[in-house]
């Protein structure tokens, strides 16, 4: 059984074997230091060994030429817990890939409970961590499914923070009203909310003492042009059975002065009198008529929505949005068949739409105090044309009055039309979802801390971290967990009692 002498130190140990080694030969030296120090000879012809290999490898001649590096990578406890992160955010591998990868790349082994429970201590120090926006906040809302399962997002417009991210089992007024609240609770000030047409989500955000939602422009849009591609699909399937219908006509025409067919095989089997074929074509020219016009009634819809005039910049008053959409309407239930769905959709959805509309009008009133049409018009359309023109900031288009300038900048910037960066975000989920067959808590809390500190690689917000574009601290999300290089070794997933005292024999030394 190993042991160790306790009345010996150090430094005694390294003054033994070098006079050892010097006085080797002497008679009686090793037998009066045994004495001496109370110890046995076999310990000090052992100290004496360990000292000469000690000073042979400390003074033997090393490799020629300028010391390589050492670029071997040091796994530990921490490292490894780094790779499950890593390895479960950026690269969306479930816990199973999770497993293999560190195997294969790292040698290390690591059951399927060690990685869930990194995960899940990860997810709890994700959740203590609240994100306290300053100042109002312009916010887009949407929800997405997970193996049935409501995941409800709230993210900021500008800078794509995500607020909010968690599961709820349901989608009503009462989990959306929640997650308003939980939102609002951090100190954050909601000056805009952008969602589509949920039923839920609209309840939620009145609950909860929320800005009404504006509605999502692209959503509208959207259901807008799919009925404009059902009309344009009707309109080339009746063009098709006119033009089969004429030919049936014309063969039928020629069968009876030439008592023959006009061409092998057999005849079309399409109408082919003379008044089924005239319906036929006026049934085409209706639908052609009926899709071409509602083409152009939907790109006016998308002109009206847009906050500006293309051309001049001027801002649209929400009462001439309004008509113009009223108008679209009307037009669109007077074309007829389909087209009357896409006018009710259209009037259904009114108000939400001129929500965005009536809130950059409110915006713009005290710049107008202070700025005539023209000069607001000329901001807007700065504003509109800043990349191409190279501005990046309001002053350097109309300097005479920068405060209002820039005003009128931030109210243009406030709009929201969409719910794209909410969007984005689901989709993002939806490599979590597949591989995780769904989104379990610890992944949404670990992504939403991933989301929030990882830098964006393109776009106008390169080179920018989302609580950064916020005015927050923005560590490395690593960091932010309390996984940084430098954080200090977590304590052990078991702790092992501390073995007892070494004790010495002196007469067995």
């Amino acid at each position: 059984m190993p042991f160790r002498l306790e009345h010996i130190t150090l430094a005694e140990r390294l003054d033994l074997g070098c006079l050892c080694l010097l006085g080797q030969g002497t008679y009686g030296l090793i037998t009066d230091l045994a004495q001496a120090r109370g110890t046995s000879r076999q310990f000090l012809y052992r100290l004496r060994a360990r000292a000469q290999r000690a000073l042979e490898g400390a003074l033997a001649p090393g490799q020629p030429g300028r010391p390589a590096h050492d670029r071997r990578v040091l796994i530990d406890d921490l490292a490894v817990q780094r790779a499950i992160l890593v390895l479960s955010q950026v690269a969306q591998a479930s816990v199973r890939e999770i497993q293999e990868c560190l195997r294969d790349m790292l040698g290390v082994e690591r059951s399927v409970g060690a990685i869930a429970g990194v995960l899940q201590e990860a997810a709890r120090r994700a959740q203590a961590l609240a994100v306290v926006p300053p100042g109002p906040l312009h916010l887009e809302a949407d929800e997405t499914f997970a193996a049935g399962q409501p995941i409800l997002a709230v993210v900021e417009r500008a800078s794509g923070a995500v607020l909010a991210l968690t599961a709820a089992p349901s989608r009503d007024e009462t989990s959306w009203g929640c997650t308003f609240l939980d939102v609002q609770g951090r100190g954050a000030t909601v000056a805009s909310l952008t969602a589509d047409g949920a039923t839920g989500l609209q309840a939620g955000a009145r609950a909860a003492g929320a800005p009404p939602p504006a509605l999502d422009h692209r959503h509208t849009l959207r259901d807008l042009g799919r009925v404009h591609q059902l009309l344009d699909h009707q309109a080339y399937r009746a063009l098709a059975a006119a033009e089969r219908s004429a030919r049936a006509g014309a063969e039928a025409r020629y069968r009876q002065q030439r008592h023959r067919q006009p061409r092998p095989g057999r005849p079309l089997r399409a109408p082919s009198a003379p008044e089924q074929v005239a319906a036929t074509a006026t049934a085409a020219d209706e639908a052609v008529r009926r899709a071409d016009g509602t083409g152009v009634v939907l790109a006016a819809v998308r002109e009206a929505l847009r906050p500006l005039d293309a051309q001049t910049g001027q801002v649209r008053a929400p009462e001439r949005v309004r008509a113009d959409l009223a108008a679209a309407a009307a037009v669109l239930r007077e074309l007829g068949g389909r087209a009357a769905d896409a006018a009710t959709l259209l009037e259904r959805r009114q108000a939400g739409l001129l929500a965005s509309s009536t809130a950059l009008q409110a915006a713009l009133t005290a710049p107008r105090t202070v700025l005539d049409e023209p000069t607001l018009a000329f901001l807007a359309w700065a504003w509109q044309h800043r990349h191409a023109l190279g501005l990046s900031d309001a002053t350097e288009a109309w300097p005479a009055h920068p405060a209002a300038a820039r005003w009128v900048w931030a109210a243009l910037d406030a709009v929201g039309r969409t719910t794209g960066m909410v969007e984005n975000l689901n989709s993002v989920l939806a490599d979590h979802r597949a591989a995780h067959r769904g989104l379990p808590a610890p992944i949404l809390a670990v992504f939403a801390v991933y989301r929030n500190h990882r830098v964006f690689a393109r776009g106008t917000r390169a080179g920018h971290r989302p609580l950064e574009l916020l005015g927050l601290p923005s560590p490395h999300w690593l960091e932010a967990l309390g996984y940084g290089r430098d954080a200090a070794a977590p304590a052990p997933l078991y702790e092992y009692p501390d073995p007892a005292p070494n004790t010495v024999t002196r007469l067995v030394a």
